[in-house]
């Protein structure tokens, strides 16, 4: 077998499709997953690209994918954990329901994946896991509480799995990009389905004017910075990409204590308080 071979979580997105092509232009055998085939909106027709259905939701379901990939692919080199969204707004505006599938396509999904592949890793002595974290595994923001949560759980995972699989020659790595630029911002993002008319203000603020944020990077831009931790053959763990992740995390690296930078959070977004 003289090609690699990479598995993408979250095909159908943006991202996912601009991950698929810049592996496929470098000569790889591409497996994307998708919850639906039949509802594929950026499908990629090429003979080295291989759709699977997969429910990041259902544990069974990640089983049977990855085991009928295995059956087909003695080795898979590189996995990219890619497949998420945004749950944005209020916490008290989250049905339960949002909640846990904000974590189970975040974070438990890529657990029950890399689970899935790590015997044929080890098998295979090498392999490389990249998550696509985010700033907001790094830093926070109001009106984001679920998804800080899910990114900030990949990042403590990520790092702790790293030292659990270097002996075995697998590379685990983190993407951290800021904002992602999309077709319209709400395409990416579910807000809470419950009403809570006190955060309205508070939502329209964080939401509605983005002028706060310093700016978005382009899937095509994060793709590629995907693709060099995919093959810069270093041990490195963290990828920060984009301005606006570097900024920020200049920011809160600059030895604020927490109550300041809080405050200096606070006073970007929603402008100086004069009380």
């Amino acid at each position: 077998m003289n090609y690699r071979t990479v598995l993408i979580t979250g095909g159908n997105s943006l991202l996912g499709r601009e991950l698929a092509l810049i592996f496929l232009e470098n000569n790889w055998r591409v497996y994307a997953t998708t919850k639906s085939i039949r509802r594929l909106t950026n499908r990629i027709i090429n003979e080295h690209l291989t759709y699977i259905e997969m429910n990041l939701e259902n544990s069974k379901s990640v089983h049977k994918a990855i085991q009928k990939l295995i059956r087909n692919e003695s080795k898979i080199d590189v996995l990219v954990n890619n497949a998420g969204f945004v749950l944005a707004g209020a916490f008290e505006s989250y049905t339960e329901k949002q909640i846990r599938r904000e974590m189970d396509v975040n974070f438990f999904g890529s657990l029950f994946i890399i689970k899935e592949l790590l015997p044929t890793m080890k098998k295979n002595n090498a392999g490389c896991i990249i998550n696509i974290s985010s700033l907001c595994g790094l830093v926070c923001f109001p009106l984001f509480s679920m998804y800080h949560a899910s990114k900030w759980a990949i990042e403590g995972f990520s790092e702790s799995l790293k030292y659990e699989l270097t002996p075995f020659g697998i590379k685990v790595k983190l993407i951290e990009p800021g904002g992602i630029k999309d077709e319209t911002y709400a395409s990416k993002v579910e807000f809470g389905s419950l009403l809570v008319p006190e955060y309205e203000d508070y939502f329209n603020v964080v939401h509605k004017n983005t002028s706060w944020f310093p700016g978005f990077s382009t899937p095509k831009f994060v793709a590629k910075a995907v693709y060099h931790a995919a093959t810069d053959n270093t041990n490195q763990l963290r990828y920060i990409i984009g301005y606006d992740s570097n900024l920020f995390l200049q920011e809160r690296n600059s030895n604020m204590d927490d109550e300041t930078y809080i405050i200096k959070m606070t006073e970007r977004i929603f402008g100086k308080n004069d009380n």
